[in-house]
């Protein structure tokens, strides 16, 4: 059941990124056929114990004698003298860093976040199913090698100039105790490209399922379909050049979203477009559309909510206030 909480959780927030992130412009471009390399060695590097910055900073001097001399009484109520007090919880103390220090002791944590992953990101890959697998960690050694660095308890960490030629990406990280003290850790993640541009992504949680937040944005980043872009319709073409942001944009009026996708020398889809569209999905080429209402040429708009007799109807017909609206060419 813990499982399945965890995956349940984990598409929840992939649910919850696809929702807040229609208008965002990407920083790195790619075609939607394109496949974008990771190198899958991700170094992750132990940060600030913001725990225990946390426990020294979080309290003033006074709170904190406080708060001991509480815990000392109560020991001496339970039935401890003053001496064996003290030596208690100094005892206490010194196992609580001992636990701390074992827990993250060696390179095993470091392990676990770059597997885990790449491991989300590919089960997004096989419960979503797109038409295209865009994102891909791609190992550039000897195949033989990387099993022998493997079985040592080594990454496979040997990368060419030539072969990172082939790559788009490399990537590390940092990971860093939470400050709630509560077993949480505090990940980030960095991509650098071979422009030397830099994206950046930050989540906190239990070391077993945080990479899944990073995840789900690395996925909905790169396998989203990204403006402009073409795809083939039959034996015609069709580019999608996006709104005046760049994606998917909203607007008061159709009329406005028409005017809209004049000035840029483009037109909004027709129904028939709307839906090929919708078909596709936001994962292979597509837009979907969703339960938002859409504008459509000539004052008219596409309400997909609304299929008796027609989801086309006049603005009068649905109650929205505002309605999204993508120009394509």
């Amino acid at each position: 059941m813990s499982c399945l909480n965890h995956t349940v959780r984990a598409f929840a927030f992939l649910a919850l990124t696809l929702t807040l992130l229609p208008t965002q412009v990407e920083a790195f471009s790619f075609s939607n056929n394109e496949r974008i390399d990771i190198w899958p060695s991700i170094p992750f590097v132990r940060g600030a114990d913001l725990c225990k910055y946390h426990d020294a900073y979080g309290q003033t001097r006074s709170e904190y004698m406080r708060e001991m001399v509480r815990n000392a009484q109560d020991l001496m109520f339970s039935g401890a003298y003053g001496p064996e007090a003290l030596q208690m919880l100094t005892e206490f103390n010194r196992l609580y860093d001992r636990n701390q220090a074992l827990a993250t002791r060696g390179k095993g944590l470091a392990v676990t976040l770059e597997s885990t992953l790449k491991a989300y990101v590919d089960q997004y890959y096989r419960q979503l199913h797109p038409r295209l697998k865009r994102l891909s960690f791609r190992h550039m050694g000897d195949l033989l090698n990387i099993i022998q660095a493997t079985s040592a308890g080594q990454r496979d960490g040997q990368l060419t100039r030539e072969q990172l030629k082939k790559l788009d990406f490399i990537a590390y990280g940092t990971y860093a105790l939470a400050p709630n003290c509560r077993g949480n850790i505090q990940v980030t993640l960095h991509l650098i490209g071979k422009d030397g541009q830099s994206e950046s992504y930050v989540a906190t949680g239990k070391p077993s399922v945080v990479m899944s937040q990073i995840a789900s944005e690395m996925f909905t980043q790169f396998q989203r379909t990204q403006f402009p872009t073409t795809i083939t319709m039959g034996r015609t073409t069709l580019e999608l050049i996006g709104g005046m942001n760049g994606s998917v944009d909203k607007t008061h009026s159709p009329q406005n979203a028409q005017r809209v996708c004049r000035n840029i020398g483009a037109r909004l889809p027709n129904q028939f477009e709307l839906e090929i569209l919708d078909a596709r999905g936001d994962w292979s080429g597509g837009v979907s559309l969703q339960n938002k209402t859409w504008a459509l040429p000539n004052g008219k708009v596409y309400a997909p909510y609304l299929r008796n007799p027609t989801p086309v109807r006049n603005p009068w017909e649905v109650n929205a206030k505002e309605f999204y609206y993508y120009c394509v060419r």
